[in-house]
This record gives C-alpha cells, sequence and structure tokens, in this order.
C-alpha cells in the first residue's frame, strides 16, 4: 500500500495526463479523427495500409476504461457508445474519472495503469 501523498501523486499524474490527451483530441478536430494515421510496428511506421484512425484508438481505450471499471465495481460490462468525435474528450474524462472512483482511495496501481495508457494513446495521436 502507498502513502496517501503518493497515492494523490499518481492519481494527479493520471488527470493531467488526461487533460493532456484532452487538448490533443480538440486540436486533431473532428475531422482528423476520423482519418486513418500510419501503420506502426515499434517506433517504426509502415508503408502500405493505413493503422487505425485516431478515433479509433480513442474508442479502443474508452471501452478498456469502461471494462475495468466495471470489473472494478463488480457490474456486467456493456458496450460504451459510439458518440461522434466530438464528444471523444468528453468521453475520455467521463471513463476515467469513473475508473478511478471505481478504483478506491487506496488502489494506487489503478491509477498508475490510468496514467500509463493516457501517455500511450496520447503518443499515438
Amino acid at each position: 500500500m502507498t502513502t496517501p501523498a503518493a497515492r494523490g501523486e499518481t492519481v494527479e499524474a493520471a488527470r493531467r495526463e488526461l487533460g493532456r490527451c484532452r487538448d490533443r483530441l480538440a486540436a486533431l478536430g473532428p475531422g482528423r479523427l476520423v482519418r486513418p494515421g500510419p501503420t506502426h510496428v515499434g517506433a517504426e511506421v509502415v508503408a502500405g495500409e493505413p493503422g487505425p484512425t485516431p478515433l479509433e484508438r480513442v474508442r479502443a481505450l474508452l471501452q478498456e476504461l469502461a471494462d475495468d471499471a466495471a470489473d472494478l465495481a463488480g457490474e456486467p460490462r456493456r458496450a460504451v457508445p459510439a458518440l461522434g468525435p466530438h464528444a471523444a474528450g468528453d468521453q475520455l474524462a467521463v471513463l476515467a474519472g469513473d475508473l478511478l472512483a471505481a478504483a478506491g482511495p487506496d488502489d494506487d496501481a489503478v491509477a498508475a495503469r490510468l496514467h500509463e495508457r493516457l501517455v500511450a494513446l496520447r503518443r499515438a495521436l
């Protein structure tokens, strides 16, 4: 178990990264969110077939967050509704908040994993 200060720092780091992701999504705008991105193998971009759209990357993470929150709360998993691209940042904020709430005050691992996922998402956008 971590100290309350360390837990607060981990949650705060996840919240800061959430803000960065929301800023990035807003900067991309709805049109860019639906355009396919490059295909990556590790750190290298591969020519040929386009990769997933930024919106597809966000939606995949949204479903993961919703599933994890449902598991922690002991509730059944549900599909996350596919709203328009303009709502991606708001959906991300709500589901990240739900996950942190379901984790409870002593679950530092959930906040750390959320931070890692959000960093990965932002870098993929």
